[in-house]
């Protein structure tokens, strides 16, 4: 392929910028013109997808970009809206989510504890490459995770999303860690349960430790061989804890069954349905929301709306459908942090997930309609004297509005030298 096509290539911004977990048979690829070398997770192979196999094959080879033209794809709708869906979908055994301490209070606390389990994460995925693995920390940062929780759910889940580092790889263990016990807390999982899922989510990339360095930092597209082998880091993860002594068995568990598809198209052993672990799917599940919704060197941060309306989207293929419903209900379409435009025009920031009603959460005006700052409130839609609604969510680089700053969130880890502290 050309690094440039400008002949064939048409205007970027005629064309839909999909994540190729959105890609359908019936969609047709267009080359935008972009040089390879600038986006190399972006596939640019142009014609008309027909096959369900051949979308397989994009997403497996690495790909997470792609550009279509509408114009040309029979099967191209916007990317479902799961509101009206899930506004009336029940929970089994959803546990009540409490707020026992004020956000402004727990987020100081969660941002402790979050940085405690970054600094571990680091030394973890650092040490395994020399063959030492110290999982004695571990459970203080679990237990720590899930006394915020216990506290203020709002508060580690904005943490989550929000802060900025360049540590990636760490600060996504710790996410998925976090958004993994939340969920299964808001399910009514056993204690024992919730932190075998905390324990899975911060290891569950251990494998890609091991992983050689050429593949796993390789600046281009891997090769089928190549991504196979990448394809084998949820078994060298499990290796490396299964015989680790009085290992809560649902950890090793969910860290083989994190990439399984409940249609069967995962790795690393094509399970499906029933077959996959229960953990291995809430694992999965914040796995690709936090990967969705993280800022990465090679793609933007995604609005959480899109990330789960992705994810909704994936229900019955990728992902177990009603653990779908659930985990999208959880985090209330519009989650903490979210920037969202009201029906008067003005512009502010969720600053509390409603469970009861995801629709209608509680919101931190910012922005008047004509673009002025507005004194500081808090807005609970849900309210019977409340008038407005949500109307859509706003790119924050579009709105100039930083929801970290409207939330009062302290600033992220240090990006080098920051260790565990217990």
């Amino acid at each position: 392929m050309a690094y440039h096509n400008a002949k064939t290539a048409k205007a970027a911004g005629a064309l839909k910028h999909l994540h190729t977990l959105e890609l359908k048979a019936g969609m047709y690829v267009a080359d935008p013109g972009i040089d390879w070398r600038e986006r190399p997770y972006l596939y640019m192979r142009e014609g008309l997808l027909v096959s369900d196999d051949e979308v397989r094959n994009i997403a497996a080879g690495g790909y997470l970009e792609v550009y279509i033209d509408p114009d040309r794809s029979p099967a191209y709708t916007d990317v479902a809206s799961p509101e009206v869906e899930l506004a009336g979908a029940e929970v089994r055994g959803k546990a009540p989510v409490g707020h026992k301490v004020p956000f402004a209070v727990e987020v100081r606390a969660g941002a402790e504890a979050h940085d405690a389990a970054v600094g571990y994460a680091r030394a973890f995925m650092s040490d395994i490459r020399f063959g030492k693995l110290d999982m004695s920390p571990a459970s203080n940062i679990v237990e720590r995770i899930m006394r915020s929780l216990e506290n203020n759910t709002d508060a580690l889940q904005s943490l989550c999303r929000l802060r900025r580092t360049d540590s990636y790889t760490y600060m996504h263990c710790v996410n998925v860690s976090i958004i993994s016990s939340m969920f299964a807390r808001y399910v009514g999982k056993e204690t024992q349960t919730i932190r075998a899922i905390g324990l899975a989510g911060l290891f569950h990339d251990l494998g890609k430790a091991l992983v050689p360095p050429q593949i796993l930092n390789a600046p281009r597209r891997l090769s089928d061989t190549e991504r196979l082998i990448m394809n084998t880091h949820p078994t060298l993860g499990y290796e490396q804890i299964e015989n680790v002594p009085d290992i809560i068995p649902e950890v090793p568990q969910a860290m083989l069954h994190h990439h399984e598809c409940y249609n069967g198209a995962g790795y690393p052993s094509g399970l499906s349905g029933d077959d996959v672990s229960e953990v291995g799917y809430i694992v999965a599940l914040a796995d690709i929301y936090d990967a969705l919704t993280s800022k990465r060197i090679y793609k933007d941060a995604m609005p959480p709306q899109r990330a789960l309306g992705i994810m909704y989207e994936m229900r019955g293929k990728a992902l177990h459908p009603e653990m779908v419903a659930a985990f999208i209900r959880m985090l209330g379409v519009y989650p903490v942090g979210s920037v969202v435009e009201l029906s008067d025009g003005s512009l502010g920031v969720v600053s509390a997930g409603n469970t009861d009603m995801p629709v209608k959460p509680v919101v931190i005006p910012v922005k008047d309609a004509d673009g002025a700052y507005l004194p500081k409130s808090v807005l609970d839609l849900a309210s019977p004297d409340n008038t407005l609604s949500i109307v859509r969510s706003v790119p924050e680089s579009t709105a100039g509005i930083d929801p970290a700053e409207v939330l009062g969130l302290p600033a992220g880890p240090p990006a080098a030298t920051q260790r565990h502290k217990l």
